[in-house]
């Protein structure tokens, strides 16, 4: 493979996989052991302060429309001070309300106050549009693979965190230790932050080290070429938006992201109204998460070999036959395949959307397409847990809520069928 050191100087070892590991771990501990986490500690809250579960599920609904709303911001500030200024920003703004969490909130409006906006912005700042973006600029021909292990970093941090946190507040009998432990997680991952490099030209290397001067003449880097679709244009946000491509590709993010939020948000809940216990609820949610870490890699790698299309496809369908059985199960046996499969089809379409733009309109355009993208779309997913609380406060089970989310995933499956890499535009 081509090299980037200089005549006369040994070459640097490639940064590009050290800062996948960097950000592997930040995800282990900011999404596993936060974001993941709200889905054990919420219903212990909501059961010791005697909450109304649509109305404290509101709180999840902000957060996660701020996190949309707040994409414009993720994307100004990459853009004007880098991934790791940005990242470190919100980090230390998750750590903040981490601990109002703990030492704070006493009443309904005090959690919906943190959790909805600060925690929402630090979900925004903190959230995959950075690492990503880093990714995508280290890496062109193991881009998908590249994403695979970084988001894997958040999935096996939850899978862990789940019966962990849920052992460690029956041991201490109060949900401020769950905060807490997590907290500890986000300080260890503000000090990794600070060894990120934003892009391979800022030490000198190029993406996956392939030197462009020199590749004419290396073999090994001649037949290092993408086996799927990159595009050659550098598109902007007018042409963007003329492309069906984009609509297709939010249908999908939309119904694998509204339909995760709301069993994030209510899974463990639906469990234990079936008769499981809280233990064996998360444990099966546990298996979820951890079936969402294991899909990550495979999923990165099938993304580089295979037409993502056709990967999106198999992987909004294993969700919609998982979630049937997880909504229809009731052998725990049976509930935990279902939740690993499910998780396997989340995990997936997690590296896989996020790939399909990156390689369909260019990694200039990558943030800006979040950024604008975001604020439209997301509201609409975050809408799924507090709908699907109001609609048990309203029936008394969460049937109608599992109905329409498998009908989401349906679109999504027509969207990806028909979703193609557009060709240049005719101004191009």
């Amino acid at each position: 493979m081509a090299v980037t050191a200089t005549d006369g100087q040994p070459a640097r070892k490639f940064y590009g996989w050290t800062n996948a590991g960097l950000f592997f771990f930040i995800q282990l501990a900011a999404s596993g052991f936060v974001y993941f986490a709200y889905s054990v500690v919420f219903p212990v809250m909501v059961e010791t302060m005697d909450w109304n579960r649509g109305t404290a599920s509101l709180a999840q609904t902000i957060a996660l429309i701020l996190l949309g709303l707040c994409y414009p911001l993720t994307g100004y500030l990459i853009s004007r001070f880098g991934v790791r200024k940005t990242m470190t920003i919100g980090l230390a703004t998750m750590l903040l309300g981490l601990l109002l969490l703990v030492s704070v909130v006493t009443q309904m409006w005090h959690w919906i106050l943190v959790w909805g906006v600060v925690m929402g912005l630090s979900f925004s700042l903190t959230g995959p549009i950075c690492s990503q973006t880093a990714m995508i600029n280290w890496f062109n021909i193991r881009r998908s693979t590249a994403i695979g292990i970084v988001m894997t970093g958040g999935a096996l941090g939850g899978a862990f965190a789940q019966p962990a946190l849920a052992g460690m507040m029956d041991y201490f009998e109060s949900w401020r230790a769950a905060w807490l432990i997590a907290a500890g997680m986000v300080v260890a991952a503000l000090i990794v932050a600070q060894f990120i490099i934003d892009r391979p030209s800022d030490i000198d290397q190029y993406p996956d080290n392939v030197d462009p001067r020199l590749a004419e003449n290396d073999p090994l880097a001649k037949i290092a070429r993408p086996k799927t679709h990159r595009t050659d244009h550098d598109w902007t946000m007018k042409q963007i938006i003329r492309t069906p491509t984009v609509y297709l590709l939010m249908l999908v993010t939309l119904g694998y992201l509204g339909t995760f939020f709301f069993l994030l948000n209510h899974g463990i809940l639906h469990l234990t109204d079936n008769g499981l216990s809280s233990i064996q609820a998360a444990a099966i949610l546990g298996l979820a998460i951890l079936g969402s870490g294991l899909a990550r890699i495979p999923a990165g790698w099938l993304g580089d070999q295979f037409e993502l299309r056709w990967t999106l496809f198999g992987s909004i369908s294993l969700m919609a036959i998982a979630l049937s059985g997880f909504w229809l199960g009731q052998n725990i046996i049976f509930l935990s395949a279902m939740g690993m499969l499910f998780g396997a089809g989340y995990g997936s379409l997690l590296v896989l959307g996020p790939v399909v733009t990156g390689n369909y309109f260019g990694e200039r355009a990558f943030p800006i397409i979040n950024s604008v993208m975001a604020p439209v779309m997301l509201p609409f997913a975050a809408a799924a847990p507090a709908g699907a609380g109001y609609i048990f406060e309203a029936t008394g089970s969460y049937d109608l809520a599992f109905a329409i989310a498998i009908i989401l995933l349906g679109a999504g499956l027509v969207s990806a069928f028909w979703m193609k890499p557009p060709g240049p535009p005719a101004s191009a």
